[in-house]
């Protein structure tokens, strides 16, 4: 027979890459697997603090469809390369800026960056762009930091006085993909308990144990102070409502005349008041039937 008791729980976390991780737990109620499953997942994506590259100003150019004097690629593909850079920063502060400054020919990596001790680069092997010969290439973009996902149309455009930054949507969660499964698992007799697994990779700006404590203390303050807020609420007729139900009153008018009434909708005195001056088109009253309605009206007001 079943039982709303939990069983105790087991919970782990695995590597599987340095960039990827399963979260397991088990057993759960049946169901509960993609109860906590997808809360969590949700949670994940969307919730976690992290950084991300907001503004880019590359040489002079003031948008990202120029051509970059020296650059083999085009300014948008430069911005998209430099979009994808993981970075980290070490102090309390919300943004930080870093610069890039390379002159001669070669190919340029995130690595150039002179981040002086401020921010961590984690895909320092990124590549950004190849120089031509005697080209010069200045770079500064602002990393910060934030949470789920900021388009450029949520962007306060008033911080941003010189025309040369490019600002970008950005993406701040570390957690870029997770995956969920749930399996039945044997507990006791009963063999429709669930294990849930999520496996998820991460940009490594944090680390994977942190981001699952995070989602969980997250979803348990939720729910606490849902808990802690919820109140009664009765909900009772109101006056009005009442007024309505009480002056609802039916016609009294003979069986011939009341059965056309109805035929056209006309139920109530409250109806029948409302098409007072429009008695002629109601379709099956002659006129000795108009003259008892007009009568009876004149009794009603």
């Amino acid at each position: 027979m079943f039982s709303n008791t939990q069983p105790s729980l087991t919970s782990s976390l695995a590597t599987i890459s340095p960039k990827t991780f399963k979260l397991t737990v088990q057993p759960l109620l049946p169901g509960y697997g993609y109860t906590l499953g997808n809360s969590l997942r949700r949670i994940l994506l969307s919730s976690i603090p992290g950084f991300a590259v907001t503004k880019i100003k590359i040489n002079n150019i003031t948008h990202e469809y120029q051509a970059i004097d020296g650059i083999m690629e085009d300014g948008l593909e430069v911005v998209l390369n430099i979009k994808t850079i993981r970075a980290k920063i070490l102090s309390s502060d919300e943004k930080i800026t870093i610069s890039l400054n390379k002159i001669g020919s070669g190919d340029v990596f995130a690595r150039d960056f002179k981040t002086e001790g401020k921010v961590q680069i984690i895909n320092d092997d990124l590549y950004i762009c190849t120089l031509n010969k005697d080209a010069e290439l200045d770079i500064e973009i602002e990393i910060s930091r934030g949470i789920g996902y900021l388009s450029v149309e949520k962007l306060n455009l008033s911080e941003n006085p010189n025309p040369q930054y490019i600002i970008v949507d950005a993406l701040f969660s570390p957690v870029t993909n997770v995956g969920l499964e749930v399996e039945q698992v044997r507990v006791g007799e009963m063999i429709n308990f669930d294990r849930l697994e999520l496996t998820f990779d991460i940009d490594q700006t944090m680390e994977a144990l942190e981001i699952v404590k995070y989602a969980l203390d997250l979803n348990i303050e939720l729910l606490q102070k849902i808990n802690s807020s919820l109140t009664l609420q009765i909900e009772t007729p109101t006056d009005a409502k009442t007024e309505e139900k009480v002056t609802e009153t039916p016609i009294t008018l003979p069986k011939k005349t009341l059965s056309i009434l109805e035929k056209n909708n006309i139920t109530t005195n409250e109806n029948l008041l409302k098409k007072a001056e429009k008695l002629e088109e109601i379709n099956g009253l002659d006129e000795k039937m108009l003259k008892q309605i007009k009568e009876y009206l004149a009794n009603l007001k």
